[in-house]
């Protein structure tokens, strides 16, 4: 390393950028990600250029007037540029605050009202941002109080590099913003002492070592791609293989082949990730692949049904892949990540009754061929150092096999919703975090099986939209994961309506009646209750994630103030951020560069 990087070990007071730090001088050639694009790597950054370069752009940030503890949101897509953004501010002493850069595809109103919405809650210092987003990031940041900055990537090189800044535990980290949050979005405040516990806590659990070759296409702007692929792999010495979201969300199969291509020994997505290999990756496009050397495929962030993981076996066995290495896990932003983490050896599922689930809210063991049977996975027990239970309404702790909300605790817990007393006020019942998650221990494991929020109550009986949305998902007439689930207050019969809106495949199916009447039986008959309305809806209309997870909340808002979810005829369309992300056209612009890509937005 260069003599003006070189500096003395100082008391130990951060782990993520000790041990930067550390490996940096240790192994200074050794690499610590690549990037790649579609199934290729392109470039390297080893430890000694990542602290380097972040380091250089951490001095440009503090002549730019970035001071300790002050945010920078941080606008841009999965690269070197990102990586030594998020690192020069915290080597800087301010407080990272990723964010989606504005895309081709998301629209640049909806972008604009992202970040006025994050500014005003974050109150940032500055931004670093792509050139083309330059202009409505300096809007977003005129309503902010006080001076600010605007940087592109390209200002943080060059110039003397800054010393280094290691902030104590209490200090900040990140805020965390959810995807796709538009309207009073909540910034989760993590501090690096929470971020170094809960880093050190999914080391210990999945056993990881300097071994590990880690390959991701999760968004890299908050808790599982940012935590579990960006600041974990620091820790424990692991090769991490990083994967512009958009490329795999477009094509699958980049992930497959990528995984094979690089010998990847751990990876992570969510159950829609494994679904859509199985529907997406043709057969053809699976000769060739070897996923032999895969110990660990981590699956959370979203409900992991049982047939996802057995078609996803099936469908790559011939490529190599053993069913032992699916881990299950769950976690949330709230937690900085990691809650709690399944045993090694493949996915537990527990076979419960349909009736005493919906009626009693009693998770009854069941044969797994019985009629009605649901399979909960196991999500395993909770991170060392810290605490799982399930409290019923009224906070009291719940036996074995009761469902009621998750609650937890421990070192990993974040600060608090950022500026937002009154939402952190609502999920802290003393040290203990509420998370809105329900489930059940059984053996001292962990058990989820919804959304508090999201539990639909009908006649006294309680239905979990997932179930619902899985009796009819990946049937022909549907687009597979494209069905939403919710409760309507029906204030009329004093309970709540079961609504459900699917996308079809054929533009055709469109409120047509002979097609819903099928998947209205099919939905009683398998989820065990009759919905109250059901809609066929044009592809690409309901919303997603930037990870592609369906954003029930927003379609369920949607419909409650009545925007049309219809055919264009017929009203506006909801767009989708995630999977209709870069798709055909916007694909191909996408692929020419930077400077059309600018006309592109101009044009619109």
């Amino acid at each position: 390393m260069d003599s003006c990087v070189r500096f003395t070990r100082m008391a130990r007071c951060n782990m993520i950028l000790e041990s930067l730090i550390a490996r940096a001088e240790a192994e200074p050639a050794r690499t610590a990600f690549s990037i790649a694009a579609r199934d290729e790597i392109r470039s390297q950054l080893s430890y000694a250029q990542l602290v380097q370069r972040s380091l250089v752009a951490a001095g440009n940030l503090a002549r730019a007037g970035l001071r300790r503890g002050e945010r920078v949101l941080v606008c841009l897509p999965t690269g070197e540029d990102l990586l030594v953004t998020m690192f020069g501010v915290l080597l800087a002493g301010g407080v990272c605050v990723p964010m989606y850069p504005l895309s081709v595809g998301q629209g640049l109103e909806r972008w604009r009202a992202q970040i006025a919405a994050i500014v005003r809650v974050a109150q940032p210092r500055g931004a670093v941002v792509l050139s083309y987003s330059r202009a409505p990031m300096a809007a977003a940041l005129a309503e902010r109080r006080g001076d600010s900055f605007i940087l592109e990537a390209a200002q943080l090189k060059g110039g003397d590099p800054a010393s280094p800044c290691l902030p104590g535990p209490t200090d900040l980290a990140l805020v965390q913003f959810t995807s796709g949050t538009t309207r009073e979005p909540r910034g989760v405040a993590i501090t690096h002492g929470a971020l170094s516990a809960n880093v050190e806590a999914i080391v210990a659990a999945l056993g990881l070592d300097d071994r590990v070759v880690s390959v991701s296409w999760l968004p890299p702007y908050h808790d599982m791609g940012l935590v579990g692929h960006v600041f974990t792999p620091i820790v424990c010495g692991a090769h991490q293989v990083l994967l512009p979201t958009s490329h795999f969300l477009v094509r699958p199969a980049c992930w497959l082949r990528l995984l094979s291509r690089v010998k990847a020994t751990q990876t992570t997505s969510p159950n829609t990730g494994y679904s859509m290999c199985v529907h997406r990756v043709p057969r053809e496009q699976r000769a060739g692949l070897d996923l032999s050397h895969l110990r660990q495929a981590l699956v959370g962030a979203e409900p992991v049904l049982p047939d996802t993981l057995d078609a996803f076996a099936q469908a790559f066995e011939p490529a190599g892949f053993s069913p032992t290495a699916f881990r299950p896990v769950y976690g949330m932003a709230e937690a900085t990540l990691g809650v709690t983490f399944s045993l090694p050896g493949g996915a537990a599922v527990d076979w419960v009754a349909r009736n005493p689930l919906a009626e009693r809210a009693r998770a009854e063991p069941d044969l797994p061929n019985a009629p009605g049977a649901r399979g909960v996975v196991c999500v395993g027990a909770a991170a060392p150092g810290h605490e799982v239970r399930v409290a019923s309404a009224d906070g009291q702790t719940c036996e074995p096999r009761q469902v009621g909300e998750i609650w937890f605790r421990g070192p990993s817990l974040m600060q608090s919703y950022f500026n937002n007393p009154q939402a952190t006020s609502e999920v802290f019942v003393g040290d203990w975090l509420r998370t809105g998650d329900l489930g059940y221990l059984a053996d001292g494991l962990l058990y989820v099986t919804g959304r508090l929020k999201e539990l639909v109550i009908k006649g006294g009986r309680n239905y979990v939209p997932a179930d619902i949305e899985a009796a009819i998902d990946g049937e022909p007439e549907v687009r597979r994961g494209r069905v939403v689930a919710f409760g309507l207050q029906n204030r009329t019969a004093g309970t709540e309506d079961i609504v459900v809106v699917a996308e079809v495949r054929d533009r055709r199916n469109v409120g047509n009646l002979e097609v819903a009447q099928r998947l209205t039986g099919l939905i009683t008959e398998r989820a065990g209750v009759r919905p109250d309305r059901l809609d066929l809806l044009p592809a690409g209309t309901l919303t997603k994630t930037s990870s592609g997870k369906l954003q029930r909340a927003a379609v369920r808002r949607a419909y409650e103030q009545g925007v049309a979810l219809r055919a264009p005829t017929n009203g506006v369309w909801l767009l989708s951020p995630g999977l209709e992300l870069l798709r055909g056209r916007a694909w191909a612009i996408a692929e020419l560069g930077r400077s059309k890509a600018r006309a592109w937005l101009n044009w619109r």
